[in-house]
This record gives structure tokens, C-alpha cells and sequence, in this order.
């Protein structure tokens, strides 16, 4: 096949991979949660959704712009064009075909796991039919070709190993509180208090102290010396990364001190002491 019908291929296979990138069906997005029975919610994204971006996005532009330059070499036949074509495509592939690699990330309050859909193994299917019009178009030869080898090779599990950083980057321990000391002003009739929380344990001003469990965003303040036998157990609200790390609680049951600490806890934001 001629030089001309491989540019047709190039050129028509990105478009097919740039149409199918809308498709919500590359990456299949299954977050568990816990903490509060069990509950899954499973979605579907496409190129462009948040857990694709940047790698899986970057390989169809990339994808794309070797498709185009394919279309703007009929005009001009330059081999040292068409060779960085091939490059070209072959980092698209390496981008793309990362999506096929499951990634997961299990935190506090949630799991999650990435998984290829249908679109994932055709998309990358298609930028491997890029790969050989364009390894046909250029004719690289043995150094360059093993270049090539070398670039899939390399690309792929950095990719794939980018994904993985980038969601746990993203979702971090989903945990709403971490060890350290927080403060509530006065409000409601009550004193300025302050928590600590170390290492499993917790202290309320002077006259709360016991220990620490936590699942998902339930919190249970256990073993109090001031009411043995008493669980208190709460919806913690927050953020331990700089973006909120005060605290809020809601109670959900908690008859230590007839209330007296449910009211404590719930009055009000516990600012983190910075």
C-alpha cells in the first residue's frame, strides 16, 4: 500500500479515535463507600473526564495533532516529518494504552478503582493502527526502529504509574481528621475548649480523655474515664490537607455526661491550631 493510502489510515483512524474519545465508556470509576453501610457508586467517564486528565487526555491530543500533521504532509514529503510522526504516535500510544492498566486508592472513607471500558480497548486499538501507518510512511530503520520500541516501552508504565499518583494525589486519605490540636471559641453559652488528637487517643479540655475509632467518616470517642461504658460516636467533617483542616461533628448517639459532650462537640468549628 502506497504512501498516500497509509496517510488516509493515519488520518481516518484519528478521526475515529477523536470521536470515540466522547464516548463515556473509557474508564469505568467504582468508589466505595463505608463507614455508613455499604454503598457503591459506579460511573463511566470518557477522554475528558476528570480521572483521565491529563494522561489519557493528552494521548488522544496528541493522537489528533499526528492525524492532522498526516494530512499536512500530502502537501509536502518530508521523511524527517514523517519519522517524528511515528514518534509521534507511538508516545500517543503509550499515553493511551495506560488506560488499560487497573489503578485503585483506598482511603478513610472510600475505595476506589479505575478500570478500562470498551472504549479504552478500542481507542487504544486505533492508535495502534496510527503506529503502523505511520511506521510504514516513515520506513525508520533498525536504530530508529528500536527507538520506537523504546519510547512504548518507556511511555507506557510511566504512564500508567502517573495515573496512579494522580488518584491518590486527588482523593488523599479522604479522612476528615488528623493528629493535632483544635480549638473552639466560646459560643452557646460554652467555654473555649480545646481537642487534641494523638495517635488514636483524644483529650477534651481538662475533663474528657479516652481513645480514638475511626470508619470512614464515623468517629467514636470510646473509654472515657468520665463516663465508662459511654461510646459517642459522630459524622466528622473536614479536611487534614490545607485546603479544610478545622472540624465539624453531628451527632449521631452519645449519652456520655446526659449530652453534656455532644454538646461540647457540636457547638460550633474546631479550628485547626496552625
Amino acid at each position: 500500500m502506497g504512501r498516500t493510502r497509509w496517510l488516509a489510515v493515519l488520518a481516518a483512524t484519528g478521526a475515529a479515535v477523536l470521536a470515540l474519545s466522547f464516548v463515556r465508556a473509557w474508564i469505568a470509576h467504582d468508589r466505595i463507600l463505608n463507614g455508613e453501610g455499604y454503598r457503591e457508586v459506579l460511573t463511566t467517564v470518557n477522554a475528558w473526564g476528570s480521572v483521565a486528565v491529563p494522561i489519557l487526555s493528552a494521548g488522544i491530543v496528541i493522537a489528533v495533532t499526528v492525524a492532522l500533521g498526516g494530512l499536512w504532509s500530502l502537501r509536502r514529503h518530508d521523511a524527517r516529518f514523517d519519522l517524528l510522526l511515528a514518534f509521534g504516535a507511538a508516545l500517543a500510544f503509550g499515553l493511551v494504552a495506560a488506560t488499560l492498566v487497573p489503578v485503585s486508592q483506598a482511603g478513610q472513607a472510600s475505595r476506589i478503582d479505575l478500570s478500562p471500558g470498551w472504549a479504552a480497548v478500542a481507542g487504544t486499538a486505533g492508535v495502534a493502527v496510527m503506529v503502523v501507518a505511520a511506521i510504514a510512511m516513515a520506513r525508520p530503520g533498525r536504530t530508529q526502529s528500536l527507538a520506537l520500541v523504546v519510547v512504548v516501552v518507556v511511555v507506557l508504565p510511566l504512564a500508567a504509574g502517573g495515573r496512579w499518583l494522580g488518584l491518590q494525589e486527588r482523593e488523599g486519605s479522604n479522612q476528615a481528621w488528623s493528629d493535632g490540636s483544635y480549638t473552639r471559641a466560646a459560643s452557646d453559652g460554652l467555654p473555649a475548649m480545646t481537642l487534641v488528637i494523638d495517635d488514636g487517643t483524644y483529650r477534651i479540655g481538662d475533663r474528657w480523655s479516652g481513645r480514638l475509632e475511626g470508619l470512614g467518616r464515623n468517629l467514636s470517642f470510646i473509654d472515657d474515664s468520665a463516663c465508662p461504658g459511654a461510646r459517642g460516636t459522630y459524622h466528622a467533617h473536614g479536611d487534614p490537607r490545607p485546603l479544610d483542616p478545622d472540624l465539624r461533628f453531628v451527632k449521631l448517639i452519645d449519652t456520655c455526661g446526659d449530652g453534656e459532650r455532644a454538646r461540647v462537640l457540636t457547638t460550633g468549628i474546631w479550628l485547626r491550631d496552625r
